[in-house]
């Protein structure tokens, strides 16, 4: 990737980072900022549903959307599936996801 470009009158930081599994991502600090967010966009939606093997020529409906909401339903790591919502309302934020036709959102909020 090539050197991030900003404004000279641009006080905040950006570093980009590429995990290990490959997914790329841009880290954006602002010490002016109450909140802290972050946004993650997948490319696959509805569209991606797969095949239902008794009917020829459809799709399993809701699969994307299915998975959507069971990702934030707890982990071995934190069983309690409220937990991850109640610790961004504790502490000022929120959360929300959406999937589409061709991609699937996840953001959240929560003070700085």
């Amino acid at each position: 990737m090539q050197g991030i470009v900003k404004s000279i009158s641009d006080n905040r930081d950006y570093r980009y980072v590429q995990l290990t599994n490959e997914l790329q991502t841009l880290l954006v600090h602002d010490p002016e900022a109450d909140k802290s967010a972050a946004s993650l966009y997948v490319g696959v939606g509805s569209l991606s549903d797969p095949d239902d093997p008794h009917k020829k020529g459809e799709k399993y409906g809701g699969i994307a959307h299915f998975c959507e909401h069971m990702l934030f339903l707890g982990t071995k790591k934190y069983p309690d599936e409220e937990y991850y919502q109640k610790f961004l309302e504790e502490n000022g934020g929120d959360s929300n996801a959406a999937t589409g036709d061709e991609y699937t959102y996840f953001y959240f909020d929560v003070n700085a």
